[in-house]
């Protein structure tokens, strides 16, 4: 019998938006929990990370992955990648979310859910990934660090009745850092 410990991932298709819904709330809610406001927080996600807002899922612009506990299928983090152009020339990707509860940190699945987008990324001839991180997240940001990518400047994301300071940073497709 797998342990609590074993994680699968899996690419998601339309039926799994109330799953992406509820592991986007909840993460989000334990990463930020006492970075940015409380009420900026839980409007965030009770009005951005909704089942409608996951109804992308059967577009050829949208892709996501769960990662799911093997006893159980219980979903403890997830992936979304979003493309700048058309299905067949995309030339950028944004890395929409990354996030994994905390206590499945640490064993390969965060690693394991880049190298999905990574692998998307490349099937689809994407030239870069880019993505926002709060400037706060150190933990996030020194894992995409890790990953190559870099920091391109500073921008403003709504949350809430609030805006917050996020880092742009971005990865070229075809470098790939040691993974030790």
């Amino acid at each position: 019998m797998p342990d609590e410990w074993d994680v699968v991932i899996r690419a998601c298709e339309p039926r799994d938006e109330q799953a992406l819904s509820l592991v986007a709330q909840a993460t989000i809610l334990e990463t930020y929990a006492g970075i940015i406001d409380g009420a900026d927080l839980v409007g965030y996600v009770s009005d951005e990370q909704t089942v409608a807002d996951f109804a992308q899922l059967g577009s050829d612009r949208v892709r996501a992955w769960l990662a799911e506990t093997s006893a159980g299928r219980c979903p403890v983090g997830y992936a979304l990648a979003i493309s700048d152009k058309g299905p067949k020339l995309f030339s950028s990707f944004e890395l929409k979310r990354l996030y994994l509860f905390h206590r499945f940190r640490g064993k390969g699945v965060g690693k394991r859910l880049m190298e999905e987008v990574l692998s998307f990324a490349k099937q689809q001839n994407a030239e870069n990934i880019w993505l926002q991180v709060h400037e706060a997240n150190h933990h996030a940001i020194e894992f995409y660090k890790h990953w190559g990518f870099v920091e391109r400047g500073v921008d403003l994301f709504p949350a809430g009745k609030g805006s917050y300071r996020v880092l742009v940073l971005d990865k070229e497709v075809g470098r790939n850092p040691s993974r030790g």
